[in-house]
């Protein structure tokens, strides 16, 4: 027997929504009252279940109501962040009071922003979105955008500096720099050579006067006469009846050059400025001379080209006076020498020069029993040898089995060779040497340590790569071409230039890139380099242009097997250059939208008319045998007769052989060719088949 329904009959249409005011009380599905907080107190047909203040279904399993749910305690913590934290952007996010200051290291991600602030991920990506910028949770950024984040939140961003940065990786391994730095005590420390920088203006003869000193041929080996590269050699000199050696550096005078001059005059005790008394002091004279001031190394000014018609020596010493080089001879304390290096004069008046400030100015001095530091003049990588650095040892000694760091190089010292390619077997301050065995070619200007054993070696290297991995993948974005960046720019495709940086020497690479940096780009266009490294343009390096639309620029280098494939194949834009002011020029060009490609006439295969077939769907065919090359579809053509063009800048529209259509037809095969509408083609005439090719530029 079926039970009675509700008393009060439901209103028409069961459970109808929306009851105003007199309409009785609200109903719940099938009829049934609603609970006083609107809820239905039970399914009509349906299982009763529990419900929250509810009775059971009328047709269904009753079950006892439950009046509150008790909630866990996880639930309710979760409950009271979501109450006390703000919400931005729909999310809930730890706000900070405006002061509160965060550390992150370069190329910090969402997700390290997140651990310092004990805030989710998610929520940070949310909050970035809305405040316009996309970024995954693991991506990288880069200090504007942490600073936007951070304003909102009330954050105050820092990131970590490079120096801080090293600082905080080696105190992680119980490494104090600093200290290991600290002057020691008399009793440890023994004479040392003196280390010499020659530096100056372009063509003033710097690297002829170094073949005086050391009897060698650098120069034929330069571009144009100009030192592209940076090199540290050792020579002896016979001082009041004893051999001393001397150690110099080579610094190009390029303006290009501005940080390895920089860098010379850090490493270097005495710096010899070559000034041409011919030519007077020019501008790259000047900047050597403020980057020896500013490094408080003394200077020695060697008067160069004395032999030359028109030298005037009085006059260069004129001018440096104005800048406090004062000579001897008017009551100063800087030494001039006449030299003439093609000559060979005067060479050993400089050499005394150097040896007597160096004695009169200067405390020479290094402890030689303990570990070598010291820092990397050059590096470059070798095909037999693999990578090869250019180090100069400061302090302790280097032998042939330390493990050492360079950078983000490492490895155990396999073999040591000096500058004549003679191998040593340790290398004690002051001496350079060519060192093998790490694991790739550090930057010139790295310092480099022994450390105790090769896995803290690694482990330091690769925390550094890291970290300028995470700083090189910091809003990456889209690729381009160098002749159409001006019109994507334009469109607002992209508004950065991205470019990959690959040269023979890492000094060289260094210049290239300071150089590019320093170019006025106008206001909306950003210039990046995203990667620079050392050696041949490999597949890792087209596969990143890829991803980042970069542009490849190689400087004395080329690709590696099959990548020039892969180069066209992607599309990537790789350039070449051997002198630095090429590369320069056409990036700015570039920048400025006024680089445009040159194109240049690649033949690719020829054919000899045998037959012409008429055809009212296609107009004339040529029946044709290929004679050389290959004939492929949708080429441009000519036709020749006798020696003349008759048809010029035609296209193949149609390509068969027999009656199926094809794409090429190589040499010794007949095939059927369509010109399109033009149909002056006669037994005998020659196809020729071309396409116009980017001119690379060198």
């Amino acid at each position: 027997m079926m039970p009675n329904r509700t008393e009060r009959p439901a209103a028409p249409g069961r459970g109808a929504p929306g009851a105003g005011a007199g309409a009785g009380p609200r109903r719940g599905p099938g009829g049934a009252p609603a609970s006083p907080s609107g809820a239905p107190a039970g399914g009509g047909f349906g299982k009763g279940g529990r419900g929250r203040g509810g009775t059971a279904g009328a047709f269904g399993k009753g079950g006892a109501g439950r009046g509150k749910q008790r909630k866990s305690k996880r639930a309710k913590r979760q409950e009271l962040e979501q109450m006390s934290a703000p919400s931005l952007g729909g999310v809930s996010v730890p706000r900070g009071d405006g002061n509160t200051i965060v550390r992150l290291r370069r190329g910090s991600s969402i997700t390290d922003f997140a651990d310092k602030i004990e805030a989710n991920p998610a929520a940070l990506v949310t909050v970035l979105f809305h405040l316009g910028e996309m970024a995954t949770a693991t991506q990288s950024l880069d200090e504007d955008t942490f600073e936007v984040l951070g304003t909102e939140l009330g954050y105050k961003i820092q990131v970590v500096s490079p120096e801080d940065e090293e600082r905080e990786l080696l105190s992680s391994f119980d490494i104090d720099f600093d200290a290991e730095l600290a002057a020691e005590g008399d009793e440890e420390l023994e004479v040392r050579p003196p280390v010499v920088t020659v530096m100056g203006h372009v063509d003033h003869g710097k690297t002829r006067l170094l073949d005086a000193i050391r009897n060698t041929k650098v120069v034929e080996g330069e571009h144009g006469g100009i030192t592209q590269h940076i090199g540290a050699y050792q020579i002896q000199h016979v001082h009041e009846d004893s051999t001393r050696a001397i150690t110099f550096i080579d610094t190009p005078g390029h303006e290009a050059f501005t940080a390895m001059r920089a860098r010379g005059a850090k490493v270097t005790d005495i710096a010899v400025l070559v000034v041409a008394a011919d030519d007077g002091v020019m501008p790259q004279t000047v900047e050597a001379l403020n980057h020896a001031q500013a490094a408080n190394v003394p200077i020695v000014v060697a008067v160069n080209k004395m032999d030359k018609e028109g030298a005037n020596p009085d006059k260069v010493k004129g001018q440096l006076t104005e800048y406090g080089l004062v000579p001897e001879e008017y009551g100063g304390d800087t030494m001039f020498v006449h030299v003439s290096a093609l000559q060979g004069v005067g060479i050993d008046d400089l050499l005394e020069a150097v040896l007597l400030t160096a004695d009169a100015a200067l405390d020479m001095r290094a402890n030689p029993n303990k570990d070598a530091r010291g820092i990397a003049i050059e590096a470059n990588l070798d095909r037999g040898r693999g990578a090869v650095a250019t180090v100069l040892v400061q302090s302790g000694t280097l032998n042939v089995g330390d493990t050492i760091v360079a950078g983000t190089a490492h490895g155990r010292v396999r073999a040591m060779f000096d500058e004549n390619g003679d191998i040593v077997t340790k290398a004690e301050p002051s001496r350079p040497v060519q060192v093998l065995g790490l694991s790739n070619v550090p930057r010139a200007g790295d310092t480099f340590f022994v450390t105790d054993d090769e896995r803290t070696a690694r482990q330091i290297a690769e925390k550094r790569e890291a970290a300028d991995r995470n700083a090189a993948l910091a809003k990456r974005r889209k690729r381009i071409s160098l002749e159409d960046f001006d019109q994507a720019v334009a469109e607002g495709k992209v508004d950065t230039l991205n470019l990959i940086l690959k040269g023979d020497v890492s000094g060289a690479v260094e210049a290239l890139e300071d150089s590019l940096l320093k170019i006025d780009v106008g206001e909306g266009v950003q210039l990046r380099v995203i990667h620079r490294g050392v050696g041949a343009i490999t597949q890792n390096d087209v596969n990143l242009a890829t991803v980042d639309n970069a542009i490849i620029i190689g400087f004395n280098v080329k690709p590696a097997e099959r990548v020039a494939d892969l180069a066209e194949r992607e599309g990537v834009d790789m350039r070449f250059y051997s002198v630095i002011y090429a590369a320069i020029d056409d990036i700015e060009l570039a920048l400025k939208g006024m680089l445009k490609p040159e194109y240049e006439e690649v033949q690719l295969g020829t054919a000899e008319v045998r037959e012409v077939f008429r055809s009212s769907k296609f107009g004339n065919i040529a029946g044709s045998i290929v004679r050389s090359g290959v004939i492929r579809r949708n080429t441009r053509a000519r036709v020749l007769r006798d020696g003349k063009v008759i048809g010029d800048n035609l296209s193949v529209d149609s390509l068969k052989r027999f009656k199926d259509d094809a794409t090429e037809v190589r040499t010794d095969f007949e095939c059927g060719i369509g010109l399109g509408s033009f149909n002056d083609v006669k037994e005998g005439d020659t196809i020729e088949t071309f396409e116009m090719r980017e001119k690379p530029r060198v």
